[in-house]
């Protein structure tokens, strides 16, 4: 497998490859989380194309955030998501 190298480009492209159909949100998800997951790409898209915005609004994160916390299959991933935003917030 090719060691993709993480840059703003590569989240660029990402991003865009969903928005524009390319790409889709793999697996069994519940609607929520779906819906979470695309809303969450939407406003990234937001990012892509103004990048004066600085950050995805926080309703967003939060959305996404509490869409995923009811179910345990998703607890890692919502553990990690919340570390990247405290490490961010130390950061600043």
């Amino acid at each position: 497998m090719e060691d993709k190298k993480i840059t703003k480009e590569y989240y660029d492209t990402l991003i865009n490859d969903y928005i524009d159909g390319k790409t889709t949100i793999k697996g069994d998800h519940p609607e929520e989380v779906r819906t979470a997951i695309d809303s969450f790409f939407h406003a990234g898209k937001m990012l892509v194309d103004h990048p004066e915005v600085g950050v995805i609004p926080p309703e967003y994160v939060e959305k996404l955030l509490a869409s995923l916390a009811p179910y345990p299959q998703y607890h890692g991933l919502l553990t990690d998501l919340i570390h990247i935003l405290q490490t961010g917030e130390e950061n600043k």
